[in-house]
């Protein structure tokens, strides 16, 4: 390949994807590039002498009445090999494309091609590292690129040729510094990718390029420049725009006026503008979908931060962060007379590190997945100002290679990369912001040093609704004993392996350094000895005499703190295992010290073996530490306290775990979280389960006289958008047996989803009912023609969404996770069906502990809590149907428990109030759907101005 070579871009349609099963191709495309421009094309369709399959039809719009009358492969496979010739080979999954094609070759005469060959979707993937998906539909549509026919040969020819064009020069724009990089590791990339690398840099050998202002060279990388934070724009402060008028003129001409947002921000400014006059209360503000909660309390939030304090944000995950961070604060900025300065805090394993990174380039690497992240990462480090990896979208996040490039939290002067290191941008970045988004996880674990940090910040919490799961996930310590007789197999496996490189074999000629090794290698043998041991002791002792009636079902035990400490008391000793653990340590110290004073004679790979087991150790000890803070706060018998087994199935020991949590954020969220900053700010769409609630002010650890709350009204017209149907009979829940329960199930939604061809999600309390009804639903001729998919069966919950999300009439059967936090507007979805009441299994650790808890209070555990949290729950899915002031649906509740007992019109009290609600038999409720599907809505009303 040099600069005048002539790039062949191809791409095939066929009858399936195996030339040995009799699979033909029934279109050939190809657009010859040169000199970055495209000079010819070649297309032409095939007759396969076969029967296309009717999906590739569907796929590709290729019928056998249109291929009757084309020619056949071997009519056009002169003219095609003399095409291809002397040229490269471009495809995107090359793999595919010209193996197929030479397949064809020889199966008509002729000798397979020779030629080199390049992959564009390897190309894409090293040279556009942030794009979510490689797709060439997807790519088309990030470059807009035309693109008009997908998974026909010709269009995509066309755009793959257009895309290799914006590859090439993207990659030939890189640094220099960054192509020696790549090419220097040497990667095995299909067929000849990686030979473009060397084309690039001699080419720009050849024609140098001057580097971009925005990146600089600093130890052997290529660095994105730091973006300065943007410039005061005023220096007095702005009057707040209390009137509808004053906010009117501020806002921008597109951006629809919200009544209820309004009166938000005018409840949040009001409440915390005041201090002068009465103590400022915690505020919990309740914000329906619809209303542009984010803004809502974005702009007083801004307003109220023109004299200098800071607003941290937490929400629930780090995909709203980069949402807050993405469009509504440039919205804000938009709006508001006034410079607004955001900054995104994540914690410190979300970021690169770059002495880690950097000395991972200097090892040999056999791993194919990991040459390519190391080529990717090497092309981030010129786009990334942050660092943060989530910017990468990679499943494969948690891949070993990135536990060797992960920050972990410290840096020292020393570092290379000091000046560069993205944690210490990011600090510097937080003290210069107005506006810091975190996470709940992050607020949970760093609240009190933020709030020191930044002089008693605001905080707005929203998606608060998550904040006290995620408060009492971040205080459980969790210990699997696996990993920690894992680490020990890789340290002897390091140290003494008979095949392959050892420690002991690199320190033969070293008397001291091979004493160190014998004892860390017997040390090593005697933890894994004790662990084994206490494994053995914890099982018997709670678990070997379980009865289940699942063999195989997860076991989660509850352990009474007194059980645990008389069990440890008899057992193994923990204190041995302890001087064991510091013994180990102390002789890693003894030969790191031998190891650095000799550190020139080893080579790259030697080097990183010693690092490994330095690894290893650490890691180990980090175990340790957990499994001795467990067995403190078991001597130390804290109330809130709570301690656990889990085993994956009752045979299974190895699988064990033990782990403590907090048990209620009662006393601990006020102490630990709101205590560093100024009043709290809790928003959400649904926190409250009635309209005095004490469950969601004892669920965020809040006194009813020191807050002040607030329902902000739905902009939805329930009463012309949705229709609630509840089944007024059904099997007695208490009663039924699995089986029966099943069969209702399975005969409601095929009459109820089966009377309308709508998007339907059917929401379920238990994964393992979910695989039972799509089991039978799937066999249903009444869905012959739709598509079923099932959480735990079709994929994962991302991949589900978006397939479903994309469908046409499909059922998705969903549990857990997509009860909220699942965005499908207008006809994404619309009908949703809720199987049963979402109440808590009381079998579970937390729920039965809580439970416990309560009734040792003197409080009935169904109206505190379970009842509550089921209304909530129901609020949410619920919540999943109507996301615009345009859609329109209906929800089905096949629990007739909603309108037969007490507690049902609590919950009912709790949904829309214009929701229209009815019951009926199942046949009834049919018969409902399809009236209501047929009925034309009536015009949306403007709700009342305020």
């Amino acid at each position: 390949m040099d600069k005048d070579t002539v790039y062949a871009v191809v791409d095939i349609e066929t009858t399936g994807t195996s030339v040995t099963d009799g699979d033909r191709i029934i279109q050939v495309g190809c657009v010859f590039v040169q000199h970055n421009q495209i000079i010819n094309h070649f297309e032409t369709d095939v007759n396969p002498l076969r029967e296309i399959p009717a999906a590739i039809s569907r796929l590709t719009g290729i019928t056998n009445q249109r291929v009757r009358h084309a020619p056949l492969f071997d009519d056009v496979a002169g003219t095609l090999y003399s095409l291809l010739t002397n040229t490269v080979f471009v495809a995107h999954n090359v793999n595919f494309d010209l193996p197929f094609i030479n397949a064809e070759f020889s199966r008509v005469g002729y000798p397979e091609l020779g030629i080199a060959a390049v992959d564009t979707v390897s190309m894409a993937q090293i040279l556009l590292p942030t794009a979510t998906s490689f797709r060439l539909r997807d790519l088309s549509g990030l470059f807009n690129i035309e693109h008009d026919n997908p998974h026909s040969a010709d269009s995509d020819a066309s755009a793959t040729a257009e895309l290799f064009i914006f590859l090439f020069r993207r990659l030939r724009a890189l640094p220099m510094i960054t192509l020696e990089r790549m090419i220097g590791l040497h990667p095995e990339l299909p067929r000849q990718t990686a030979d473009l690398f060397g084309v690039a840099q001699r080419l720009n050998e050849a024609k140098p390029r001057k580097l971009p202002d925005y990146l600089y060279i600093k130890n052997g990388l290529a660095l994105r420049k730091p973006t300065p934070p943007e410039p005061a724009t005023l220096a007095e402060p702005q009057k707040y725009p209390k009137t509808k008028k004053q906010k009117q003129r501020l806002m921008p001409d597109n951006l629809e006026w919200r009544p209820e947002q309004a009166k938000m921000m005018n409840y949040i400014y009001n409440n915390y503008s005041a201090a002068d006059q009465h103590p400022v209360k915690q505020m919990i503000v309740e914000a329906p979908t619809g209303i542009g909660k984010s803004l809502g309390y974005l702009l007083p939030m801004a307003y109220l931060g023109q004299m200098g304090r800071p607003v941290v944000i937490s929400t629930a995950t780090t995909l709203l962060q980069e949402q807050l961070l993405d469009q509504s604060v440039p919205l804000l900025k938009q709006i508001v007379p006034f410079t607004v300065n955001a900054v995104l805090i994540k914690g410190s394993r979300h970021y690169l590190d770059l002495q880690r990174f950097a000395t991972t380039l200097k090892l040999t690497e056999t791993s194919k997945q990991t040459q390519l992240l190391k080529l990717r990462l090497l092309v981030w480090l010129t786009m990334t100002t942050t660092g943060d990896l989530d910017e990468l979208h990679l499943a494969t996040y948690r891949a070993p290679y990135f536990q060797e490039v992960i920050h972990e939290g410290t840096v020292t002067e020393d570092n290379p990369f000091f000046d560069d290191d993205f944690l210490r941008r990011r600090d510097q970045q937080m003290a210069q912001a107005q506006i810091i988004i975190v996470n709940h996880a992050y607020l949970s674990e760093h609240a009190l040093d933020l709030g020191e940090r930044l002089q008693r910040p605001y905080l707005v919490v929203d998606e608060a609704q998550h904040l006290a799961d995620n408060t009492l996930r971040q205080r459980r310590t969790q210990v699997k004993f696996s990993q920690l007789i894992n680490a020990l197999h890789h340290v002897q496996r390091d140290v003494s392996r008979e095949i392959g490189p050892n420690l002991l074999s690199l320190f033969a000629e070293d008397g001291e350094a091979t004493l160190s090794l014998r004892e860390m290698l017997a040390i090593s043998q005697t933890l894994e000895h004790q662990l084994s041991q206490l494994v053995g002791q914890l099982f018997i002792r709670f678990l070997a005499n379980k009865r289940l009636r699942n063999h195989n079902q997860i076991i989660e035990e509850l352990i009474s703190v007194e059980d645990l400490r008389q069990q440890l008391d008899q057992g193994q000793s923990i204190p041995d295992i302890q001087a064991a653990t510091d013994n180990l340590l102390a002789a890693l110290g003894s030969l790191r010290q031998r190891f650095d004073q000799q550190q020139d004679r080893f080579s790259a790979n030697e080097r990183y073996l010693f690092e490994q087991v330095d690894t290893q150790i650490h890691q180990f000890d980090d175990q340790m530490v957990r499994l001795l803070t467990i067995l403190e706060q078991v001597r130390d018998h804290k109330p809130a306290s709570l301690f656990w087994l889990t085993i994956n199935h009752i045979g299974d020991r190895n699988s064990l775990q033990l782990a403590s949590g907090l048990l209620a954020t009662e006393g601990f969220m006020r102490q630990h979280l709101y205590a560093g900053f100024q009043p709290v700010l809790l928003t959400g769409a649904t926190l409250f389960s009635s309209g005095r609630s004490q469950y969601v002010l004892d669920q965020f650890d809040l006194d009813r006289e020191a807050t002040v709350t607030h329902r902000m009204r739905s902009s939805f017209d329930y009463a012309n958008q949705a229709e609630l149907l509840i089944a007024n009979s059904g099997p007695n829940l208490s009663r039924v047996s699995p089986d029966d329960y099943v069969d209702y199930l399975v005969a409601a939604i095929t009459k109820t989803a089966g009377a309308v061809n709508k998007q339907t999600l059917v929401l379920f309390n238990s994964l393992s009912v979910i695989e039972r009804v799509y089991q039978r639903l799937v066999g249903r001729t009444e869905f012959a023609k739709r598509e079923i998919f099932a959480q735990g069966i079709s994929g994962s919950r991302e991949r589900i969404a978006k397939r479903f999300a994309t469908s046409h009439g499909a059922i998705l059967l969903g549990a857990a996770s997509f009860w909220e936090g699942i965005d499908l507007p207008a006809e994404q979805l619309e009908l949703l069906i809720v199987t049963r009441l979402p109440f808590d299994s009381p079998e579970r650790v937390f729920v039965k502990a809580n439970y416990d808890r309560l009734t040792a209070a003197g409080k009935n555990p169904f109206y505190n809590a379970a009842l509550p949290a089921a209304t909530l729950k129901l609020r949410q899915g619920v919540g999943r149907l109507i996301r615009t002031p345009t859609d329109r649906g209906a929800i089905v509740i096949l629990d007739h428990r909603v309108v037969e007992q007490r507690y049902g019109q609590s919950i009912l009290r709790a949904l829309p109030s214009d929701l229209s609600k009815q019951t009926g038999s199942i046949d009834e409720i049919a018969t409902s759907l399809v009236k209501f599907f047929e009925k034309k809505p009536n015009k949306p009303q403007t709700p009342p101005e305020v």
